[in-house]
């Protein structure tokens, strides 16, 4: 129990007490007369109600204690949650902008690639697609503009989907020395 809580509970008691002694208490040589004993009884009451009163007042402090916990339980869970989130929304934005970097391709692969029938080059790409959709976004995006016309003209007779797919790609995203 709080020690405000035993304060208010004592105080009153030790004023009934100490108003019970007095009134216990007759003076030397006078008698009691009734106006005094009608003041003690008023007083008995106007304590009892004082009493009722402090009573009430600390069952609505517990009352608003335990609203004042259920909505502190709320707010950390609240907070939790949010914090949960806001990992979860920091993680896709790291996996967004490593999507939109291109990986290094060697110039190598790229000039084999133009160098190819743009039939044969377009089974392989669907291929590559298929195993590793960002290789095959840098391929694209490093061959010269009219090689990767002709590639991706055969391509989408192979599968329109996937070339739709690897030119949205190669326009959001970026080759990796530029980006940082």
């Amino acid at each position: 129990m709080n020690a405000r809580y035993l304060l208010w509970i004592s105080a009153p008691l030790a004023l009934s007490a100490g108003v019970l002694w007095l009134s216990a208490q007759e003076p030397k040589g006078e008698a009691k007369g009734p106006a005094e004993g009608i003041k003690v009884a008023e007083l008995a009451s106007q304590l009892q109600a004082r009493e009722k009163q402090m009573a009430q007042k600390e069952a609505d402090l517990r009352q608003m204690e335990q609203r004042l916990n259920t909505l502190q339980a709320t707010l950390d869970r609240d907070r939790n949650d949010l914090a949960v989130r806001e990992k979860a929304v920091q993680d896709a934005l790291i996996k967004l902008e490593n999507l939109k970097v291109r990986p290094v391709i060697d110039p190598q692969i790229i000039r084999t690639y133009e160098g190819m029938d743009p039939t044969s080059a377009a089974q392989a790409m669907k291929e590559l697609a298929a195993q590793n959709q960002e290789v095959a976004v840098a391929l694209l995006a490093g061959m010269t503009p009219k090689k990767a016309a002709k590639l991706m003209d055969q391509l989408a007779l192979l599968d329109a989907k996937l070339a739709g797919r690897l030119s949205e790609r190669v326009g959001l995203s970026k080759p990796k020395e530029t980006a940082a």
